[in-house]
């Protein structure tokens, strides 16, 4: 409850700063009109036109605000040219009054119903759409002025959310599409190694264990063939290395000057060749021991390298312990490749065969994830319960480029065979209160309403809808909670709204 009030506190002040603001931006850019204001908001593929007017009179100058919205990033075109065109007449303006808002002065001809088409071409980028638009004569405008008609507030139950609003925040509107959605388990599991991918070092000999870095921790980084410890036994009476280092530099040295002695007898006939054969195994087989004993040999005793580049996952040792042959000193874990594992409950056994896909959302994080995200893919799903606390393990191979953290537990959508097609939205849309879901459903270019809606199964990222949306209806599906904090401000945000 703590943390929802400050987040909430939060929310309402950043409401009351943006109303400050546009109010501040309205009184900077106001048209200069008195009449009532008419609004049209139209949709390109890939751009939403929100068109501001006052009553268009045959004749007379009147201002066109246009707002522009590039809907792949929900933020404004910053440069460009609109056009708009009614019965024939084009007017066109080239640079934007602020970013994403161009004034555009026009002057109709006659009056009457005609087709309203309005354009930017901006770097390279057209995009167009049409509507319908009036324009009045002057007894229609005296009329309509003689009625003492006023600018109308917002119907109820809408909220104003200014476009400057949308744009200067982490905010989205899609547009609501069919799609399908599978079949989903929802379960948990870990992140764990990948096989082959952990490296354990053991003592060759029994010893005194010395740190060749005194900093050595576990999670450090380590790379392949870099030095972490050396092993003296030279105090100890027996398995004394040091000691046996020494031997096999006497045995080499004595069957390396038989060798050669026997090397020239042998040429001069004086030996036969079995025994000059037996003595050069003799000095290989002393060769190979010695070396292989001084390449691992310093003045501390024997040395220890890493084997493998990864992060210390287990360090099992301390400075100056002693510790027998076969101990496990440590264990290095290259995290670049893991395992995510998913435990499948019994009950769903039957679809096991037919686990595709997943999509998780790790402990520490709120974001969902995808297993495409990392370049992942299913390996297998076990058909034994036995060895997984009677569950059936799901394995999913990932790629990890830093965002994930080996040994944390996870919450898992396990996903079958896709379902027919069904109206979906993203689940960031998703706003729940008392138990009840909703979404904020665009009206307008600057309104929206609060809908409830029924929600069948989610995925983890999309959710499918069972009632309340229709396709081609367009909501918020980035930010909501924005658009709820607007509502919360005394005073509906962007009331008398001008630029």
């Amino acid at each position: 409850m703590y943390k929802y009030t400050i987040a909430l506190s939060l929310l309402l002040a950043w409401g009351c700063q943006q109303n400050s603001e546009n109010s501040n931006q309205a009184d900077a850019h106001n048209h200069g009109h008195s009449g009532e204001a008419a609004q049209h908001t139209l949709f390109s593929e890939n751009a939403e036109f929100f068109i501001e007017h006052e009553v268009l009179v045959a004749g007379e100058e009147s201002e066109f605000l246009v707002h522009v919205t590039d809907l792949r990033s929900y933020k404004p075109y910053t440069s460009g040219s609109v056009t708009i065109e009614i019965d024939g007449v084009s007017v066109s303006t080239g640079q934007a009054h602020r970013p994403g808002i161009f004034h555009v002065p026009f002057v109709p001809k006659k009056a009457g119903a005609f087709h309203l088409n309005v354009s930017i071409l901006s770097e390279g980028s057209d995009e167009s759409v049409s509507g319908h638009i009036h324009v009045d004569n002057h007894e229609e405008e005296d009329a309509y002025a003689a009625s003492g008609h006023q600018h109308e507030a917002p119907p109820m139950g809408e909220i104003s959310f200014l476009k400057e609003q949308a744009w200067n925040s982490s905010f989205m509107v899609s547009e609501v599409k069919r799609g399908s959605i599978s079949t989903v388990i929802l379960t948990s599991g870990e992140l764990t190694p990948a096989p082959g991918k952990i490296s354990r070092v053991a003592a060759n000999i029994g010893g005194i264990v010395k740190f060749a870095n005194k900093n050595l921790v576990q999670g450090q980084e380590v790379e392949k063939g870099s030095l972490l410890f050396s092993i003296s036994s030279e105090s100890l009476p027996q398995n004394n290395f040091e000691l046996q280092y020494q031997q096999a530099a006497n045995n080499l040295e004595k069957s390396r000057s038989e060798y050669l002695r026997h090397k020239k007898l042998h040429a001069q006939g004086a030996i036969s060749d079995r025994q000059y054969f037996d003595t050069r195994a003799n000095y290989r087989s002393d060769s190979m021991t010695f070396y292989s004993l001084a390449k691992s040999t310093s003045e501390n005793g024997l040395q220890v390298f890493a084997p493998s580049s990864g992060s210390i996952h287990e360090l099992n040792v301390s400075e100056g312990e002693y510790i027998e042959t076969g101990h496990n000193m440590l264990t290095i874990s290259s995290d670049r490749v893991l395992l995510l594992r998913a435990d499948l409950p019994q009950q769903y056994q039957h679809l096991a065969r037919e686990i595709y896909d997943a999509n998780f959302r790790l402990a520490y994080s709120q974001e969902t994830f995808s297993i495409s995200d990392f370049g992942g893919r299913h390996l297998a799903t076990g058909h034994s319960a036995a060895e997984n606390d009677h569950y059936l393990p799901v394995y999913f191979e990932l790629q990890n480029d830093g965002q994930l953290l080996e040994g944390a537990f996870a919450e898992i959508y396990l996903l079958t065979l896709p379902e027919e097609e069904c109206v979906i939205i993203p689940r960031s849309a998703l706003s729940e209160e008392q138990g009840a879901s909703y979404v904020y459903v665009q009206v307008s270019g600057e309104s929206f309403t609060k809908r409830a809606i029924k929600t069948g199964q989610s995925d983890g990222i999309m959710v499918e809808i069972a009632g309340g949306l229709a396709p081609g209806e367009r909501i918020a599906t980035r930010g909501p909670m924005l658009i709820k904090a607007a509502s919360m401000v005394s005073g509906a945000v962007g009331d008398g709204h001008s630029h």
